[in-house]
């Protein structure tokens, strides 16, 4: 892995030892027994849960598909009516396959998946893919999430690029929905970003394929290209979208490629 924050694992679970050693082995990552400041972002394996400790913000996340936050969301977001549902082109008689590019901490997959999308998620990091894998895990205990990955909730560990790139070489058949959020550029306020959009950050550096990644996305999907951009941001390679839906701090660009 090549980044310029240090990263170690730590592993207090005995029955994931062999886990943590061979992810460390994949990635080329020291292993601790305990937590140690000098390392600014630290996995930790724990028995029945995987997280990510920032040193210098003293904090941990993890992701949850089950409780918490995103329960919440899914509950309480307001359906198909919400503006991301809009933008994907979900309606009545209409559930579109989506190829989430950049999935992050996984929000708006699983929301989107949660409205019966079938979600293929790309997410280039191996300590997020790690977050994500174990948070998929844990979820498919509950029946509701085992749904979920019935209909289609599949997430890859590579770069989105090499991902469609290599599909288009494969003529492998097309997502209605290629669906991209751009790490939003950072603000001169750093207490104003959420911490764990700060973490994502510093484990995407300044390493921004957006750019590429838009104009290969418009060859790949089939119906559309939606990205995500910050409220009064400019759009992507100053392209003009075809049309936009915007909610209070998020503005979602729709490049139209196929009628729904």
């Amino acid at each position: 892995m090549s980044n310029p924050v240090s990263i170690a694992v730590v592993c207090f679970s005995r029955i994931r030892q062999q886990q943590a050693k061979d992810f460390c082995a994949l990635h080329k990552l020291p292993i601790l027994k305990t937590k140690n400041q000098q390392y600014d972002l630290q996995l930790i394996f724990h028995d029945d849960l995987v997280e990510l400790f920032d040193s210098a913000l003293n904090t941990t996340i993890s992701i949850d598909f089950i409780n918490g936050a995103l329960a919440h969301r899914q509950q309480f977001g307001g359906g198909r009516g919400q503006a991301i549902a809009k933008a994907m082109g979900l309606k009545s008689g209409i559930t579109p396959a989506i190829l989430d590019t950049t999935a992050g901490l996984a929000g708006d997959a699983f929301v989107l998946a949660t409205l019966g999308c079938p979600v293929t998620l790309i997410e280039r990091s191996p300590i997020i893919f790690a977050l994500i894998e174990d948070a998929v895990e844990r979820a498919s205990l509950s029946d509701t999430f085992q749904a979920i990955l019935k209909q289609g909730f599949n997430i890859i560990n590579t770069d989105a690029n090499d991902f469609i790139t290599q599909q288009l070489a494969k003529s492998r058949a097309k997502p209605d929905v290629i669906y991209i959020d751009p790490m939003y550029p950072e603000r001169k306020k750093s207490a104003l970003v959420k911490k764990d959009m700060q973490i994502l950050q510093r484990l995407h550096g300044n390493d921004d394929t957006s750019s590429q990644l838009f104009e290969n996305a418009l060859l790949y999907a089939k119906k559309r290209v939606v990205v995500k951009r910050p409220l009064h941001a400019e759009t992507i390679n100053k392209k003009r979208p075809n049309t936009s839906i915007k909610s209070k701090k998020t503005r979602y660009d729709i490049y139209t490629i196929a009628k729904m």
